[in-house]
């Protein structure tokens, strides 16, 4: 993922600072290693946080959420 630039400065900020969480807890993760499945697990759980974060940014700063919803139920099959 990457960082976004949007009009709307407080999303913005918002979900930059989620993407800066997601990568804090990925990468050690996959450093760490200890299986594909428990490094997998990582990762889903750091996205789907991510995911949620910038839907509820995007929900109270009143932006559009199709991208973010998508990514959270190709995720986890879930859209909220």
């Amino acid at each position: 993922m990457s960082i976004i630039v949007s009009e709307n400065k407080a999303h913005q900020a918002t979900v930059n600072a989620a993407e800066s969480v997601r990568q804090t807890a990925v990468s050690p993760a996959i450093a760490a290693g200890g299986g594909s499945a428990v490094v997998r697990a990582a990762v889903i759980t750091a996205e789907a946080a991510y995911f949620r974060a910038a839907l509820a940014s995007g929900l109270a700063n009143n932006v559009q959420v199709g991208v973010f919803r998508q990514g959270l139920k190709d995720l986890t099959g879930l859209s909220q």
